[in-house]
This record gives structure tokens, sequence and C-alpha cells, in this order.
């Protein structure tokens, strides 16, 4: 057990104390993998305010999403509902419209915890057939560990829990190319502190081609999505579409009524109409 606990302890140091340009790239060439984790089921009880219970469940029943309640560790329940009402919110202001057979990708999922409520949406919102949907998570830093000794890949897959049409891909967002009618980008790093923070290199920040390869894997009619952390990266972001000559159809700062938490998140919708080249 030494043989591969202590290299992995020494690999988890580096991440723990930042060496960003020494453990980045040699966990995405070990890509390590210990095994699907087990959900914890935790109970749910006073999870919500009781004026955020009723919404709560009306997005469980809606979106079935029974097993996921009862799957789920706490944090990770509340937050993915967050996540949902979050999509719900948007692309009904938005106006948006989604075709009957869809595929999708979210650029940065980290583990993805949300997973599930995003598929849920994606085939279920504003249809009374279910969707056939195709999505795809794509994550940079997929091997990065946590406490337990196992990547975020791991975790990835625990979330998915076998759905249908869903794969998580442990790669660089630039790499995919696989045409598609959404793409997610929650919280995408725009400025480099934060890029910095969370153990990755600085040559690997490039939001202004990671938005234009993403928009060109948009089919006419697709939808972009982005979730922004505070005024300053919602303006920077909105500043970036504009250089590709994209116009924002919705944007807002969302407030969601399940939690007592209120975070600075800021919401933006583009559609992209006709071929888009830029």
């Amino acid at each position: 057990m030494l043989e591969w606990l202590l290299p992995l302890g020494g690999l988890w140091a580096l991440q723990r104390f930042g060496v960003v340009e020494v453990d980045f790239p040699v966990r995405s060439k070990i890509r390590w993998r210990r095994g699907t984790p087990r959900l914890p089921g935790e109970p749910k009880a006073g999870l919500f305010d009781p004026e955020g219970q009723p919404e709560a469940d009306r997005l469980v029943t809606e979106y079935g999403l029974e097993a996921w309640a009862e799957a789920s560790g706490r944090g990770a329940f509340e937050c993915s509902l967050i996540y949902l009402h979050m999509l719900e919110r948007a692309f009904t202001a938005a106006g948006v419209q989604l075709p009957p057979n869809l595929s999708a990708v979210d650029v940065g999922p980290c583990d993805w915890f949300y997973v599930r409520t995003a598929h849920a949406f994606l085939q279920r919102w504003r249809t009374n057939q279910p969707r056939s949907v195709s999505l795809d998570g794509v994550e940079l830093d997929a091997w990065r560990l946590y406490l337990d000794l196992r990547s975020r890949a791991d975790w990835a897959e625990a979330y998915i829990g076998g759905l249908p049409g869903v794969t998580y891909h442990g790669m660089d967002g630039l790499a995919y190319d696989r045409p598609v009618d959404v793409a997610l980008l929650f919280f995408p790093f725009l400025f480099m502190s934060d890029h910095r923070q969370w153990g990755l290199p600085r040559k690997l920040l490039r939001p202004e081609a990671l938005l234009a390869h993403v928009v060109r894997l948009l089919r006419p009619g697709g939808v972009l999505f982005i979730a922004n952390q505070g005024a300053k990266e919602r303006d920077f972001q909105h500043a970036l579409l504009a250089q590709r000559g994209l116009t924002v159809r919705w944007s807002e700062l969302y407030r969601h009524p399940l939690a007592a938490f209120e975070p600075e998140w800021y919401v933006t919708v583009v559609v992209i109409e006709g071929a888009h080249v830029g």
C-alpha cells in the first residue's frame, strides 16, 4: 500500500501548498483513479429555508430528481438545485427554445456535482416528452486529488451515476471539437489570481481563446449560458462577448429563493443567430 500511498501523498502536498508548475503536469500525466466513491446519501431535513422549501420540492418533482435527493450529500444537493434554478430562470427569461434532441457541453465542471440536475433540466425543461440528451463535461484539471485520495474524475463518475448519454472528459476545453446545441460555462476563470489560486499554470489561462472556441462549437440557434462571480467578472465577460460580435440576449444579477446565502452571481445568455465564425 505504501508503494502508491507515499507518492500520492507527495502529490497532494504539492497541490495543497500551491507548487503549481510542478504538480499540475504531474497529476495530468499520472491521471490517478482510485475508483468511484459511494455517494453519502445524507438526510436533507432543514437544508432549505422554510420559505424556500416549496420551491426545492417543486424542482425535485418537476425534474424527476427523487433518486438524486436520496443519494446525494447535503452540500451537493443544495448547490445542484440552485444551479438548476439558475438554468431555469435564465432560459425562461431569455426566451430560449431547445430542439427535441440535443447535444450539450459543460466546460470546466470541476467534479460535476450538479450533473444530474443539469441533465434533468436539458431533458425536461418545457417539454411533455423528455428530450434525448447527449451531455459532455470537459474538465482541464480532472485529476486533482481530494483528501480521500480520489480524483475529480472519480467523483464525477459517482455524480453521473450511469446517466445515459453523459460523459466526463479530462481534457483541455480547446481540444473538444463536437458541435453542440447548448454550451454551459459555470464560473469560468477570467483573471490570473483565481486561476492560480485553483492550482493552474499561467499559460493555461486563455479566456478569449476558450470563449471563441466554444462559440464556434455552437450550431445556429445554439445557446451559450455563462455564470460569473461578481460584477467585475461579468463586465469583463461581456467585453469578451462584444469583441466576438456577440449580442447578449439576457443578463441579470441572479437571486435564488432556496437558501439563506446570497452569492453575487451574474448570469448571461447568448443565442447564436446563424453560423458564427468569429
